[in-house]
């Protein structure tokens, strides 16, 4: 009975420790998200951590059961936590940062951890196995080696993958057989991030979606936008003076005004060696004709 209630007692003092941690998280930080863990090892998770450490970012990960989150976000002097509630549901961790959400994001998807194939996910990205020396002791490996396409031969007693090869295409399913292979050669063709679902910043609620962007798409985009935007402005029909615009226009007014002064015989210090060109021309043609 003793060690049954001293267990219960220890057990109580780590939960009220965990929400303690938690609660005075809260209150240090302006940006408070939930993220996914579906997929997610411990040891992966570690390594996210670590990233955290040295990065550039600065951000606690906390894992604890959602009654214990609930709790502590409940005891926070930041009312407008409770928000952030109804969004703690399956596994997820909390983090805490005063770091920008769309920096957060953009750090966790740069500090991506490698991550195992399993039977029967879908591979994000086409995986090969290069040649070389293995550990592989001879055996029936060789024969689950071959059944994914890999070349062998036996060199020093151990196995060599004998020709780079290909051996998941992006959206294949991983089989069993690949798994096993991949597990076996120590390869880790994958990678695994945390992806925000949920962010309260300073009392506002945004969907973690919005926070995945690609910077490089978005600055494409802006480049072509910007691009539609000056053809429109130049377009004669509109004729919109901008910054960017005035340099082109004034060209075709330049270009437009010498065609016209050019037909109109109209003598300036621009026009005047053109008009002499055209009356030498004109003379001679006439002569010609004489």
């Amino acid at each position: 009975m003793a060690i049954s209630t001293f267990r219960s007692e220890a057990r109580q003092k780590r939960k009220r420790g965990q929400i303690d941690t938690i609660v005075n998280l809260v209150e240090q930080n302006s940006v408070i998200a939930l993220a996914n863990l579906s997929g997610i090892s411990s040891k992966a998770l570690q390594g996210i951590r670590s990233s955290m450490r040295s990065g550039e970012v600065e951000a606690t990960i906390k894992v604890a059961k959602n009654t214990i989150k609930t709790l502590a976000l409940k005891k926070t002097s930041k009312k407008e936590i409770v928000k952030l509630i109804p969004h703690i549901n399956g596994s997820c961790a909390i983090i805490f940062t005063n770091t920008n959400p769309f920096k957060l994001q953009k750090f966790l998807n740069q500090n991506q951890v490698p991550a195992p194939a399993k039977a029967g996910q879908i591979s994000p990205v086409d995986v090969y196995v290069s040649e070389g020396l293995t550990n592989l002791d001879p055996g029936p490996i060789i024969g689950e080696l071959g059944s994914i396409g890999l070349q062998t031969r036996i060199e020093k007693g151990k196995i060599r993958i004998s020709k780079t090869a290909k051996v998941l295409s992006k959206n294949d399913t991983v089989t069993e057989a690949h798994a096993t292979v991949l597990a076996r050669l120590g390869i880790q063709p994958f990678k695994v991030g945390l992806k925000l679902q949920t962010v309260l910043e300073d009392g506002e609620l945004i969907d973690g979606r919005i926070l995945d962007v690609d910077e490089d798409q978005i600055i494409s985009d802006l480049q072509q936008a910007s691009l539609n935007a000056l053809i429109l402005a130049v377009n004669p029909k509109i004729v919109y003076y901008t910054a960017s615009s005035a340099p082109f226009l004034l060209k075709t007014a330049i270009s437009q005004a010498m065609a016209l002064s050019l037909a109109c015989n109209y003598v300036t210090e621009k026009t005047v060696d053109l008009l002499l060109i055209k009356a030498v021309k004109q003379a001679e043609l006439l002569n010609s004709r004489l």
